[in-house]
């Protein structure tokens, strides 16, 4: 249940704010201001750090107050150590840099620490949600820094996570991109964020509570009741850290979709079960069209067609039952076709080892 809003006490030491919309954030929902409880007074912006493009004095000031961030988010995908790491000001510095900073704080008895994930409610996020049952009602950060005027007055910096649905659609489309919207693909899963390093000041009295986020390292598939990361968005470049590669499609792993794996131990691919029928009945169309002409691929006035060649002809299931090894149930959908239906034994298309 998230805690009630209001400050409660605050306990000292030192180490998510308004999603400012502004040509450097991605243009979608998480661009829109989060003000929730209060006007946030910061601001966060990331100076030119090379002194021979400055062209003004404040891009100088901005330059010489800069701090340098080390990014929480590594991805095992990233294109360079240290990608997400990057200078940043809060402005007005004098301001921010005069307050105290502090360890943790705590609201309505709940403490929250440093490089704590928080859910951030938004103007336009009901009072009475709770973060259980529809956590995409709210956005999602992990908290840099806090800091202090007195028990009324707590700022947080945060570095935010976006939901798939929230990322900015890419200036190319990706091939597995789910519509031009958003940047949102395929393999994103339901409960899956995207760490990211926009950085934000936010008054903590806008958290609704604390997060629970697990840093994936595709290593296991039983994650449909967490929220997870694993890969991360570049501010500067405006692109996806990159994901190990699976199937003969080299597409990626969705957890909520099944995959299946060839246990041959020089081979070990991961394969999508909707490339594994493609492969199926590509090769049953070819055993039984075997003088049609066609080397299995299907063609329309010469030219090559989007849909395979045994559309219409042919469809296929996956069957499992227990510990056996999978089985592809076939039926021949030709008039006069006998058999109609059969099974067989699945077989890995880079390989050939049957799947067991």
């Amino acid at each position: 249940m998230a805690p009630k809003h209001g400050l409660a006490g605050l306990q000292s030491e030192e180490q998510l704010a308004k999603r400012a919309k502004s040509s450097a954030t991605p243009a979608s929902r998480s661009a829109t201001p989060a003000d929730t409880s209060a006007k946030v007074p910061f601001k966060v912006e990331y100076p030119i750090m090379d002194s021979e493009k400055i062209q003004t004095d404040r891009q100088k000031e901005l330059m010489d107050a800069a701090d340098f961030q080390v990014s929480p988010f590594v991805a095992k995908g990233a294109s360079k150590e240290g990608e997400l790491d990057q200078y940043y000001t809060v402005t007005p510095t004098n301001e921010w840099e005069q307050m105290k900073k502090y360890n943790n704080f705590i609201i309505q008895g709940e403490v929250y620490k440093n490089n704590q994930f928080v859910f951030v409610r938004g103007e336009d996020t009901p009072k009475d949600k709770d973060t259980e049952g529809r956590p995409k009602d709210f956005w999602v950060a992990r908290i840099l820094q806090v800091r202090a005027k007195n028990a009324q007055h707590v700022y947080a910096l945060v570095a935010w996570l976006y939901w798939p649905e929230e990322l900015p659609p890419p200036s190319v489309k990706a091939s597995d991109q789910l519509g031009k919207e958003s940047g949102k693909r395929r393999y994103h899963g339901s409960h899956e964020l995207i760490a990211s390093n926009y950085m934000d000041v936010l008054d903590v009295l806008s958290f609704a509570g604390k997060a629970e986020v697990h840093h994936w390292l595709e290593e296991d598939d039983n994650l449909q009741h967490k929220l997870y990361w694993r890969q991360t968005f570049c501010r500067e470049t405006q692109a996806l850290s990159k994901l190990r590669q699976h199937c003969t499609c080299k597409g990626y792993f969705n957890p909520e979709v099944t995959m299946y794996i060839c246990d041959n131990p020089t081979c070990k691919i991961w394969l999508h079960d909707d490339h594994l029928l493609d492969d199926i009945l590509t090769k049953v169309y070819k055993k039984h069209n075997s003088n049609d002409g066609t080397n299995g691929v299907a063609k329309i006035n010469g030219k090559k067609s989007k849909n395979p060649p045994y559309k219409n002809a042919f469809k296929a299931t996956i069957r499992e039952e227990n510990d056996e090894p999978p089985v592809a149930v076939i039926t021949d959908l030709r008039p006069n076709a006998d058999p109609k239906t059969w099974e067989e034994r699945i077989a890995c298309p880079e390989c050939e080892e049957l799947l067991q």
